[in-house]
């Protein structure tokens, strides 16, 4: 009994860690939905520095147009990384990084007022962009069952590759030409941004709200079944005591 017992508390218990995990990710929620409701697009010629936001068109930046390595597909800024798997240096890591290049330049967004170079580190990264603006190419490689690889990756490296060893080849690229919403940091270099994507403002923040709900109802549902079990299980113990 006390066996049971002892499983009804520690499943409560984990039921509310649950639904306390989700319940930050909710409050993050929230403030990106406060902060989509707070800044409204404006022309980026009109950009004076601080939180902004904009409906804008990608496009080369000042190194012009760039050819993934990778894909061969035209576009205004690209990521290459070429990862060996697993590492040879370390027991603790699962990969070793044997090439890592991005494009020459940022790329830009404009719109009918003007331009603005991106800083594209965050963009294959934590910044939300949900659906993204860049696309993924990946190839993985071993001796046991080859393909042909781009001419990026060195033939040294493809010839050392052991039997029980794997490349994995990723391109993160951003076309030129297409429709996003942008919303970050205007400063002297460009534009930092917290929120890429090729949603517009209004389908981003009906999707984030729609997101709310389902989250409530979720960290309620943890709470309470975690409460529950929790609770009586303490309840029980105590009187078997």
């Amino acid at each position: 009994m006390v066996t049971v017992v002892t499983i009804g508390f520690a499943a409560g218990a984990l039921l509310l860690g649950a639904a306390g995990i989700f319940l930050l990710r909710h409050l993050g929620d929230h403030r990106e939905v406060r902060t989509l409701r707070r800044v409204h697009p404006a022309p980026i010629a009109s950009w004076n520095g601080g939180r902004v936001a904009a409906e804008a068109r990608t496009a080369y930046g000042h190194a012009g147009r760039q050819v993934g390595p990778v894909s061969g597909a035209d576009c205004a800024w690209y990521h290459v990384r070429l990862l060996r798997e697993p590492s040879r240096r370390s027991a603790d890591d699962s990969h070793d990084i044997l090439l890592d290049i991005t494009a020459p330049g940022w790329p830009a967004i404009t719109d009918a007022s003007g331009r603005i170079p991106v800083d594209p580190r965050a963009l294959d990264g934590p910044v939300r962009t949900d659906p993204p603006a860049v696309e993924t190419t990946r190839i993985s490689y071993r001796k046991s069952a080859p393909i042909r690889l781009p001419a990026v990756v060195p033939p040294d490296i493809v010839d050392s590759l052991g039997r029980n060893e794997r490349l994995e080849l990723t391109e993160v690229r951003l076309p030129s030409g297409i429709d996003v919403f942008a919303l970050g940091r205007a400063t002297a270099d460009g534009l930092v941004p917290a929120y890429f994507t090729t949603r517009t403002r209004a389908e981003a923040l009906a999707a984030r709200i729609d997101d709310l709900g389902p989250a409530r109802r979720l960290i309620a549902g943890c709470g309470l079944a975690g409460l529950l079990l929790a609770g009586g299980a303490v309840v029980i113990l105590r009187n078997l005591s």
